[in-house]
């Protein structure tokens, strides 16, 4: 029987940027999304689980301040990046 895991950090850049992603003054297209969460999570730490219980225990840890702050800071990088460089033809205003 294979062992199932998962990276909870994901969820949760995805749901920070959720929250935030009108504030980000950037293109929200799915391409876009994909890009920042991707560099997000190549500059933070993964929080792997394989039980419930190791996911309720890492979820609190992620409602820290300073693991929330170490999220937006690299979500709001990863908007940055991706605004200077989006992956698509930006449309001309």
């Amino acid at each position: 029987m294979a062992m199932k895991y998962q990276n909870i950090m994901e969820d949760f850049v995805t749901m920070k940027l959720d929250e935030v992603i009108d504030d980000l003054n950037c293109c929200k297209c799915d391409q876009c999304r994909r890009d920042i969460i991707s560099y997000a999570l190549n500059r933070l730490a993964p929080k792997y689980v394989s039980t419930d219980t190791g996911r309720a225990l890492a979820k609190v840890g992620l409602m820290s301040s300073q693991a929330e702050i170490d999220v937006l800071t690299a979500i709001y990088e990863g908007a940055e990046v991706v605004r200077k460089h989006p992956r698509h033809p930006v449309p001309k205003k």
